[in-house]
């Protein structure tokens, strides 16, 4: 896996716990990102494991921070910090 899809995944599972953490609902999470008529389901497939993820567009991923109460840059940043922390990006396959 390249290490774009890589980050954008821990990305994805970063800003999921955050969600919980804010104790917001993955749906209403989902409509305020994606917009109500299919946000419900947009986040659900950004989040899925399975198959194929549906990828992350910035437009979205600012306004996930707007969601969760930050500025973009400090999520970006935070978010960064915490997956080279964890270990996220790292992987046996060459990039």
């Amino acid at each position: 896996m390249n290490t774009s899809l890589l980050f954008e995944r821990a990305f994805i599972a970063l800003v999921s716990e955050m969600v919980e953490q804010k104790g917001l609902s993955h749906s209403d999470f989902g409509r305020i990102v994606f917009g109500e008529t299919s946000g419900v389901r947009l986040w659900r497939w950004c989040r899925s494991n399975g198959g194929r993820s549906r990828r992350l567009m910035l437009g979205e991923a600012y306004a996930m921070a707007d969601a969760l109460g930050m500025d973009f840059p400090t999520l970006v940043w935070k978010l960064t910090k915490e997956i080279e922390e964890k270990g996220m990006m790292e992987t046996d396959s060459p990039t």
